[in-house]
Formats: C-alpha cells, structure tokens, sequence
C-alpha cells in the first residue's frame, strides 16, 4: 500500500472517493455490501444524494 493511501474515514474506514487498497467485499456504516478491485474509486453512495459512504473489508479476495 502506497503510503499516501491510508483510511481517510473514522475508526480506519475507507472513504467514497478513495482508490480500493485490497480487492474485496466491503461494508459500508448503511449495511451495504459491495465488491471492489484493488486500484479502482470507491463510488457515491447510490440513493443517498450528499452522503458519504465508510467502508470496511469484510473479506479480502483470494489470488491463485
């Protein structure tokens, strides 16, 4: 991990905006459960206009 990637949220929780730091599910503060690939955004929260999305890994993807 990149040293300028770290947890921008609360409690080490990742931020909408931010670049994925390990593929996997996270979990956001809604219950909302979302897969996401090392290097890609983590996108706006849908249906909640001006919100911001914490995530947390719930399970990192296994590579082969």
């Amino acid at each position: 991990m990149s040293r300028f990637n770290r947890p921008k949220g609360p409690n080490g929780e990742w931020k909408t905006g931010q670049r994925v730091p390990t593929t996997g599910t996270y979990e956001d503060q809604h219950g909302v459960t979302s897969f996401h690939e090392l290097g890609a955004t983590f996108p706006p929260c849908i249906g909640r206009k001006g919100k911001c999305a914490y995530r947390t890994l719930g399970r990192a993807a296994r590579t082969a």
